[in-house]
């Protein structure tokens, strides 16, 4: 699982899972196994390292958009655990890779079993996911910490994030139906947020200010999450 945004308010978005992959503990997933809820999604406490007997420090509202599962993350700022885990993750980001991994607890309502050449396949189709947890390693695949809003913006990452913004640019000019309906949206939130780096600078770009400001801004994790929502 990968923690994919975070603001100062201690709201973030993670990624859970890979529905079509297999993961560490042999497990794959239905589409709709996070999902099958009232309202699309479920809600869960998030807790240190699966352990339920610390206070927890948040809570998470688990979806599904594509082939991914997302767990929309609100740290509880209140708390010292939720102020601690939020240092932790912002000094994830900004000193060297982001290694910080995320799993999370779970009651199986609905399975099956596949054969997947010589092995057989758990498929889960109903899950009753009860907490998020940060971890040292999770069973699923590719688990990192990829951004959090008020992270400092490193030179290497606002290349990386230009570099996506052209690549994005070129693929709505060969087909605009590629984009959709949230993706759209948060298009819309990253021109204002650009829009508003620009103000007042009378025709002079001040580099500094700009970096600053994208880093603090929704631009960055708006961007993450809308290249999740380019249709394949």
């Amino acid at each position: 699982m990968t923690i994919k945004a975070m603001d100062e308010s201690g709201k973030g978005l993670a990624e859970l899972a890979t529905l079509s992959a297999v993961d560490n503990d042999g497990d794959t997933y239905d589409r709709g196994a996070f999902a099958w809820k009232a309202g699309g999604h479920q809600w869960a406490m998030m807790m240190p390292a699966h352990d339920r007997r610390k206070m927890p420090f948040g809570k998470a509202r688990v979806y599904e958009e594509g082939d991914t599962a997302f767990a929309e993350l609100n740290l509880n700022l209140k708390t010292e655990a939720g102020r601690e885990w939020h240092q932790a993750l912002l000094f994830d980001l900004e000193t060297g890779d982001p290694v910080q991994e995320w799993s999370y607890g779970y009651n199986i309502v609905d399975m099956d079993y596949r054969v997947s050449g010589n092995s057989r396949v758990r498929v889960l189709k109903k899950l009753d996911v009860d907490e998020v947890s940060p971890v040292l390693r999770g069973a699923g695949i590719g688990t990192r910490t990829i951004a959090i809003k008020g992270a400092k913006l490193r030179d290497e990452h606002f290349a990386s994030l230009i570099g996506g913004l052209g690549e994005m640019a070129s693929a709505i000019d060969e087909d605009p139906n590629a984009v959709s309906a949230s993706g759209l949206k948060q298009l819309r939130e990253i021109h204002d947020a650009i829009g508003r780096v620009f103000t007042g600078a009378d025709g002079e770009v001040d580099e500094a200010a700009v970096k600053e400001a994208l880093g603090r801004d929704t631009a960055l994790s708006h961007f993450l999450q809308y290249r999740q929502t380019l249709r394949r």
